[in-house]
């Protein structure tokens, strides 16, 4: 219950930042967008190449389109971050600042996509192919590649480093707060997904049971329930920014921003049992 009760004082504190700048939502949008077109576009044809047994070629489009669309989801993000960043600080940025801000970042974000990449596709090779070993070991790596990088958009955003020293700022930043005590993930979102997802989820498997019987009833709820993962989504990729920003700034700087108290920061994290006491004492 602790645990639930920190996520959702997190996730208020977040909706009340993006609440006063709902500008921030178009910066997932229009790169949920983008990737979506690389994903018809180039990932589409690769897969069906795959399918026609050209595996090479296939294979090189699903990798182009893949790393384009990690690209492009960075690029945006990175602006946001920048806008919601200078929003808790009491300015009120354009949506063409946080562009330019993301612009001058691109070979950093560039370098960064291909790095994250290439772990992620690594983590789920492991996954798929190793059985329930596999399974286990590459959920462990990704549960900690996600606690590690939660904090690089921001990282690069706000310093501009490129993918190696993110890393190693990522990690000193995190061992400098919590040292070795981080057991879970970060303690953001959870609302979104019982608010959003769940009900999308529940839309469309709805929609998909009635189709036999219903055509025109089984697509309203599909459409309905598509719609509503959507704005889910977007909310859901724009208060976990906006709360990395927040982690950020209290991390690197013992600033608290954007209404988070220095107690609900510190919580984001699920750490060791037996380290509370000492966690209180970094």
């Amino acid at each position: 219950m602790k645990r639930i009760k920190a996520g959702w004082q997190l996730t208020k504190k977040s909706w009340r930042v993006l609440q006063d700048s709902p500008g921030l939502v178009r910066f997932p949008l229009i790169g949920g967008v983008i990737a979506l077109l690389i994903a018809i576009i180039v990932i589409g044809p690769g897969l069906y190449l795959i399918g026609e047994q050209s595996t090479v070629p296939g294979a090189i489009l699903i990798a182009v389109g893949t790393y384009l669309a990690a690209f492009v989801t960075y690029y945006f993000a990175v602006g946001l971050a920048h806008n919601a960043d200078r929003q808790m600080h009491g300015e009120s940025p354009t949506f063409g600042e946080g562009m330019a801000l993301a612009s001058s970042r691109m070979s950093a974000i560039a370098g960064w996509a291909f790095v994250a990449t290439v772990v992620m596709t690594i983590i789920r090779a492991i996954q798929e192919r190793f059985g329930i070993a596999g399974a286990i070991v590459g959920g462990l790596a990704g549960a900690a590649w996600g606690i590690l990088t939660f904090l690089a958009v921001p990282v690069i955003a706000l310093e501009g480093t490129g993918p190696i020293e993110t890393i190693k700022r990522c990690a000193g930043l995190v061992k400098s707060r919590w040292g070795e005590q981080i057991a879970g993930t970060i303690a953001i979102g959870g609302i979104v997904f019982l608010v959003g997802f769940l009900p999308a989820i529940l839309l469309i498997v709805a929609g998909v049971a009635v189709w036999a019987t219903s055509g025109v009833g089984g697509a309203i709820l599909i459409a309905f329930g598509v719609i509503i993962l959507i704005i889910a989504a977007l909310v859901q990729q724009s208060l976990a920014t906006i709360f990395g920003v927040a982690l950020y700034r209290y991390v690197a700087g013992q600033e608290a921003v954007g209404g988070f108290t220095e107690e609900e920061l510190q919580s984001a994290v699920r750490l060791k049992r037996g380290a509370q006491t000492a966690a209180g004492t970094i």
